[in-house]
C-alpha cells in the first residue's frame, strides 16, 4: 500500500470516529503525495461541505473531474446545485434569530438540514434555537448530530454543558421515569396537606382576629369613657390620643418564615422571589436567615432559568409587558448563566416594544458594555443608532460609525446609517 492510500485510509477512519480536523490534515498530506488520489479529494471536499464551505468543496470537486475524470466528484457537483440557495436559507435565518425570530428561524433551518450542506452549523443553530424555546429534549438531539460528526466541536460542545447544567436533561432519561412518578406523588401529598394545614391556619387566625377585635373595641370604648373632658392635659382631644395609642399597639411585620419555607416546598419561584426582594438587606434572626438562604438558592440554581423561560414564551406570543418582568428576575439572578446574554438583549426589545425608549437604550447598552463578541452585538449597535437619531444625534453617528467599522458587510451597514453619517435624516 502506497503511503498517500495509507494516509487517505486514515483520514477516513478519523472522519468516521468524529475527528474531522485530523482527517483533513491526513487528507491534505494524501493530496500532496498523490495528485490522482481521487478518493482523498472527494473526501475532503465532503469535510468542506458538512462544514459549511461550499465554494470550497466544490473546487475540489472541480479539480477531480478535471484532473481525475471521477464520477463520484461529478456527481457530488450536480448534488451540489440547490445548495446555493440553502447558504441564502442558512444566512437568512442567522439573521432571524439575531433579531429573536425563532419560529421562522427553525422554518428555515429546517428546509436547511434536509441537505448534508452545512451540516454542522445547522445543527449547532437548530439546538440553539431549542435552548431558546426551553426544548432541551430537541436541542440535544441537534447537539448529538453535531458531535456525532465533530466530537471536538466547541459550539456543542459549550451548548451540551449549558444544559447539563440546567439538570433538565438526564443521561438515562428511562431511568428517571419512577423519580419522575415519585415527585408527582409527593407534590399531590404536600398538596394536600397544606390546604389541611392552611385551612386549619385560616380558622385560628379568624378566632384570634375576632378577639383582637373585641379587644381593640373595649380598649377604644375604655378610653372614650374615661376622657369625659374635650381636651386632655396633654391639649389632645380624647379621638385623637385614642388613635395615637391603636398606632403605637400595631404590631411589626414579621417575617413570613412559613410561607416562604411553603414556596420553596412547592417550588413557587415568583413568590419566594417576591419575599426575597422584599426582605433582601432587612435584619433577620438565625432561623430566618437559614430560610431565606435557602429562597434565595433556589433562586439560584433552579428559578432563574424558569424566569428566562416564562419571559421568552411571553416574548413570542407578543405579551412584553409580562416578558419583561420575567426577563427581569433572570436579568437579576443570571449573571453566570447561559440566557444571560440573550435576557438583557430581549428585554431591550420589550421596552423598545412597549415604548420605553430609556429602558431599551439602557439595556441595549448594558449590552454593548457585556459583550465584546456577543452574538447581537451588531444588531444592538444598529438598534442604539436608530434609536438615538432623534434623540442626540452624535450618539447616532457613534454607533452608526460603530456599525461600519466593526461589521462592514452586516446586513446593518444599509442606507439608514449611511443616511445618519452624511447628516441625511
Amino acid at each position: 500500500m502506497d503511503k498517500s492510500q495509507k494516509a487517505y485510509n486514515k483520514a477516513l477512519e478519523k472522519y468516521n470516529k468524529g475527528y474531522i480536523n485530523d482527517s483533513m490534515d491526513l487528507c491534505e498530506k494524501s493530496i500532496s503525495l498523490n495528485l490522482n488520489n481521487s478518493a482523498a479529494i472527494n473526501l475532503k471536499g465532503l469535510l468542506y461541505y458538512i462544514s459549511g464551505d461550499l465554494q470550497g468543496s466544490k473546487s475540489l470537486w472541480k479539480m477531480n473531474v478535471h484532473v481525475n475524470k471521477d464520477s463520484v466528484a461529478k456527481k457530488y457537483l450536480e448534488d451540489s446545485k440547490k445548495d446555493d440557495k440553502l447558504l441564502s436559507i442558512y444566512n437568512t435565518a442567522i439573521v432571524l434569530i439575531k433579531e429573536m425570530k425563532i419560529n421562522e428561524a427553525l422554518i428555515m433551518l429546517k428546509e436547511c438540514s434536509n441537505s448534508h450542506f452545512n451540516y454542522i452549523n445547522v445543527n449547532n443553530y437548530l439546538a440553539l434555537c431549542y435552548m431558546k424555546k426551553g426544548d432541551y429534549l430537541k436541542a440535544l438531539e441537534h447537539i448529538n448530530n453535531v458531535l456525532g460528526t465533530d466530537r471536538n466541536n466547541k459550539i456543542a460542545l459549550q451548548s451540551k454543558k449549558e444544559i447539563t447544567r440546567t439538570g433538565v436533561v438526564k443521561k438515562d432519561k428511562i431511568k428517571m421515569m419512577p423519580l419522575i412518578i415519585l415527585l408527582v406523588i409527593l407534590v399531590s401529598i404536600t398538596s394536600i396537606v397544606l390546604v389541611i394545614k392552611n385551612n386549619s391556619s385560616k380558622i385560628v387566625n379568624n378566632n384570634k382576629n375576632n378577639l383582637n377585635k373585641n379587644k381593640t373595641e373595649d380598649i377604644v370604648k375604655n378610653k372614650t369613657e374615661d376622657k369625659i373632658e374635650d381636651k386632655t392635659e396633654t391639649g389632645k382631644s380624647p379621638k385623637e390620643e385614642i388613635k395615637e395609642e391603636i398606632i403605637k399597639e400595631k404590631p411589626v411585620e414579621k417575617f413570613p418564615y412559613e410561607e416562604l419555607k411553603s414556596y420553596i416546598d412547592n417550588k413557587n419561584y415568583d413568590k419566594v422571589y417576591e419575599i426575597i426582594k422584599k426582605w433582601d438587606k432587612k435584619e433577620l434572626g438565625i432561623n430566618e436567615k437559614s430560610i431565606f438562604g435557602k429562597g434565595k438558592e433556589l433562586l439560584l440554581t433552579e428559578g432563574r432559568e424558569a424566569f428566562y423561560t416564562t419571559g421568552y414564551s411571553y416574548y413570542e406570543k407578543m405579551e412584553y409587558d409580562n416578558a419583561k418582568d420575567y426577563l427581569m428576575m433572570a436579568y437579576e439572578y443570571g449573571a453566570d448563566t447561559w440566557y444571560y446574554s440573550h435576557s438583557i438583549y430581549i428585554l431591550a426589545l420589550c421596552y423598545e416594544q412597549i415604548g420605553n425608549i430609556k429602558e431599551a437604550i439602557k439595556y441595549y447598552t448594558i449590552y454593548d458594555e457585556s459583550f465584546d463578541k456577543g452574538e447581537y452585538k451588531e444588531i444592538v449597535l444598529y438598534n442604539l443608532c436608530l434609536l438615538y437619531k432623534n434623540i442626540d444625534i452624535d450618539k447616532s453617528k457613534h454607533y452608526a460609525n460603530r456599525v461600519i467599522e466593526e461589521y462592514p458587510n452586516t446586513i446593518y451597514n444599509n442606507s439608514k446609517v449611511q443616511d445618519i453619517i452624511n447628516n441625511n435624516y
